[in-house]
């Protein structure tokens, strides 16, 4: 009998220091959550509006371009910010006196990376061919997974973040409805702008307008979703 009541003891006893230790990793959690986010705003704004700029130049540049050319363009668009980011990041890091290879970074990577790296291979494939169409294909799955991969890392990302993730994926496949309807005297946008137009919309004007918020927004306090 005494056997059992000491089992029992010690079964309440780990229920308690497993009570415990969730609620000590749930308080840990949320501060990273928090500072994340904190972090998340401060480098989303500036590194928007180089975004931003960079998608209207590679507009510019890939215009009446169709195939690798158009693409070439507007991955050297991409590789400029991925350089302006990872500066951004080293800076925020070291002002903080963080590890650059952190454990944020690590977890958005895993989150944003299947979308990326899916949406950029389907893209390529469509550039491949080289005519307008599939051009137009192209754009609109580059905006559509980027979207997506914006809203992967919604957990610990501002507010502001997800609902610009949710424009880029209405955005996206709205384009790509319009690109698969039988009959494109009806499609608005296809008929209007050039696949870099399209680009341009997306990841120039989107940036801009959401980057020019951010840093002319006075509070910095961690506004998670």
């Amino acid at each position: 009998m005494r056997f059992f009541l000491s089992l029992a003891a010690l079964s309440g006893k780990d229920k308690r220091m497993t009570t415990r230790d969730e609620a000590v990793e749930q308080l840990k959690m949320i501060r990273m959550t928090m500072e994340r986010a904190t972090i998340f705003r401060a480098l989303s704004g500036e590194t928007a509006l180089i975004g931003g700029a960079a998608a209207l130049a590679a507009a510019w540049f890939s215009d009446n371009k169709t195939g690798w050319a158009w693409a070439n363009c507007w991955l050297a668009g991409l590789a400029l910010v991925v350089v302006f980011n990872l500066f951004q990041i080293i800076r925020a890091s070291a002002a903080h006196g963080r590890s650059f290879w952190s454990v944020g970074l690590r977890t958005a990577l895993r989150g944003a990376a299947p979308s990326i790296i899916a949406g950029g291979f389907l893209g390529l494939l469509f550039v491949r061919s080289g005519d307008s169409a599939n051009t137009y294909a192209a754009a609109a799955i580059w905006i559509l997974h980027y979207g997506i991969a914006l809203l992967a890392i919604r957990e610990f990302a501002p507010r502001s973040m997800v609902w610009l993730g949710w424009i880029f994926v209405i955005f996206g496949l709205y384009s790509l409805a319009e690109i698969t309807r039988v009959n494109q005297l009806t499609c608005y946008l296809i008929n209007r702008v050039t696949p870099s137009q399209l680009m341009a919309i997306a990841f120039g004007g989107f940036h801009i307008i959401y980057g020019a918020i951010i840093v002319t927004t006075k509070e910095r306090s961690p506004d998670p979703a």
